[in-house]
């Protein structure tokens, strides 16, 4: 149990031993600590919702199709753009990723500089 508390209902956080950080109401919660935290929390969060929005049209098309209705052109459109729009989401997610492993390295390496 941690000291900090769910911003959100107020119960205790709980850290898993694979170090994420939970709510026992909510689930998952991200602590931080300054606005740009926040603001890249924030981002994350929006990029999590969209993925889960795309895919979850995409599984209305996956039941369409296994229940033997026919598809459309128009659904084979949507379908390729709603993929384009995943890929886009996880191409997103991956260059931010990056640049937070990078971030890290730079930080690392200017308190080993700085001891």
């Amino acid at each position: 149990m941690l000291a900090e508390s769910c911003p959100l209902c107020g119960s205790p956080l709980f850290k898993l031993t694979s170090g994420e950080v939970v709510c026992p109401v909510h689930g998952r919660v991200m602590l931080v600590k300054s606005e740009e935290e926040l603001s890249e929390a924030n981002v994350a969060s929006v990029l999590i919702e969209l993925e889960k929005s795309i895919a979850s049209k995409l599984g209305d098309y996956i039941s369409k199709i296994r229940s033997g209705k026919e598809v459309e052109f128009e659904d084979l459109r949507d379908i390729i753009s709603w993929l384009d729009a995943l890929e886009r989401v996880e191409r997103i997610k991956t260059i931010l990723s990056r640049e937070k492993m990078q971030e890290k390295r730079k930080t690392k390496s200017s308190r080993k500089t700085a001891d």
